[in-house]
């Protein structure tokens, strides 16, 4: 169990974002914003539900604020073994980012992630990181998935702080299940290096859903609902 919590750290059922420099911002492509402004996943491990997502978008003007809540217990034996809760608030202007606050309770860990913009990069204040800056390319972007720019960023973990660079690949497009029993034809992508999971994406670059593995026995899964 604690490999198992280890493992999920790394991966982050939100993880987080960075604000991009005010001077020539980079990955400035139209933001995939869902409709109807939410989006909502229920969390599986091994098959059985644990847990839920939710993600809101609200606009303003050129301004997008993301609030991101996520919420899991894992049991054995009906008793539970493992706790996850998370939120953060994403602050985007004119299609970039402009702060992150997240608030993560690790199993009884808690944690917590500031980012703001500095001239050609980040600032980063984090409980386990520490504090520090990143200038350079990539760009940072959040491992919050919503956002498919991701893919070609310097990730940054919104519990842990730290941040990797994205190795990815995609053997194409699956008929993906959701959460109420239906399908969604979405492209899948491999991420690897620190981190190894799988993530999809359907035609209008909308977040479809989210897998990977633990210990190589225990799948965990988000599905849309």
């Amino acid at each position: 169990m604690k490999l198992m919590r280890q493992k999920l750290e790394r991966r982050g059922f939100l993880a987080g974002a960075a604000a991009l420099a005010a001077t020539r911002p980079a990955l400035a492509a139209p933001l995939p914003i869902p409709p109807g402004n939410e989006m909502r996943f229920k969390i599986l491990r091994n098959g059985s539900p644990i847990g839920e997502q939710h993600m809101k978008f609200t606009q303003s003007g050129d301004d997008l604020r993301v609030d991101i809540n996520a919420d899991l217990v894992v049991t054995l034996a009906g008793i539970p073994v493992f706790h996850y809760r998370a939120s953060a608030v994403e602050r985007w202007s004119g299609g970039h980012f402009s702060r992150l606050d997240s608030q993560v309770n690790h199993n009884g860990t808690k944690l917590s992630v500031q980012a703001d913009p500095i001239p050609g990069g980040y600032a980063v204040q984090s409980t386990k990181a520490g504090d520090y800056e990143y200038t350079g390319q990539p760009k940072m972007l959040p491992l919050t998935y919503w956002n498919k720019a991701m893919l070609k960023a310097m990730i940054l973990n919104v519990e842990t702080g730290r941040h990797y660079p994205a190795i990815v690949n995609s053997p194409g497009w699956n008929k993906l299940p959701t959460a109420e029993g239906g399908f969604v034809i979405a492209q899948r992508f491999n991420v690897t290096g620190k981190l190894h999971l799988s993530v999809w994406y359907d035609q209008y670059d909308q977040w479809s859903g989210l897998a990977f593995n633990v210990d190589g026995h225990e799948t965990f899964q988000k599905y849309m609902t």
